[in-house]
């Protein structure tokens, strides 16, 4: 019994054979073989209806038009079905990898109150709704703690993970110091290239609080490996942090991650950077 595929070969030939046939009952196949053309009643071995069909021999056509567009119909819905399963289970497995922390899997711009930190908030918005892989890079600040920073950062990490369907990945700067710092122990598992690879391959990295720990020579040079990569490679990244780019008061971002690390930030975010420097909201 003939397979799907060979019998769509089969109707795609016979409508080939239509197109070519020449005067006098003959039909040319390729460039010089010339067959006589002869018709033969057949019944569809699907529906059972009576059809014509060209005398191939082997290849002769066993099922009707009717049944093999039916057929072809149904191959291509199963192919479509195929691949609304794939991305399912790509989406499903980039929300496994993102690493938002429970707390924040809800929070969206939708139950967020825009009236807070109202400019941040449209940057931040509209930085999501027109992400891709150019979007570049988006810088959250405040002198203190509790102004919504971390909050409009899941906010945008949610959406293009469940909205864009984009892989995400959430690290807090501290915590990715603490993972790395893991592997240099006997008991760690895995090495600081592999948690390093994570970072630096994400479609989208959110980092949050940047420059928290005590700056030293190896937090400066981590730092520089990260946005020395995702400058090279153009990758977007959210970064929230409580120390201005530019130093003030002798202090600043440069302080804390090492003035290398600061300028390729800088370099991502192309000045998309916003103050949302305010009254504590916890």
């Amino acid at each position: 019994m003939k397979t799907l595929a060979e019998g769509a070969e089969v109707y795609d030939r016979q409508k080939e054979l239509d197109q070519n046939q020449t005067r006098g009952g003959f039909i040319r196949l390729g460039a010089s073989l010339v067959i006589k053309r002869e018709k033969v009643k057949k019944n569809c071995q699907e529906c059972g209806a009576e059809f014509e069909a060209y005398d191939l021999g082997p290849l002769s056509r066993r099922a009707c038009n009717k049944c093999t567009k039916a057929k072809q119909a149904e191959e291509e819905e199963k192919q479509r079905q195929a691949e609304i399963a794939l991305a399912e289970a790509k989406y499903h497995q980039f929300v496994a990898v993102a690493g938002i922390p429970k707390i924040w899997r809800g929070v969206t711009f939708e139950n967020s109150d825009p009236s807070i930190r109202k400019a941040a908030f449209k940057v931040a918005k509209r930085y999501a709704e027109n992400f891709n892989a150019e979007s570049g890079t988006l810088v959250l600040y405040s002198k203190g703690y509790g102004c919504g920073k971390t909050h409009l950062a899941i906010c945008v990490a949610n959406y293009v993970l469940h909205q864009l369907r984009y892989p995400v990945l959430f690290k807090k700067a501290r915590d990715l110091l603490l993972e790395i710092r893991r592997t240099f122990s006997e008991a760690g598992t895995g090495t600081e290239a592999d948690i390093l690879d994570q970072v630096l391959s994400a479609q989208l990295l959110v980092l949050d609080d940047v420059g928290v720990d005590n700056p030293s020579p190896w937090i400066e040079s981590t730092y520089w490996t990260i946005f020395d990569r995702r400058l090279e490679w153009q990758l977007p990244t959210v970064v929230t942090t409580n120390y201005p780019l530019e130093a003030e008061a002798g202090v600043g971002l440069g302080n804390r991650i090492g003035y290398g690390a600061l300028s390729r930030l800088m370099q991502l975010c192309g000045g998309n950077f916003v103050d949302m420097s305010g009254s504590d909201l916890r």
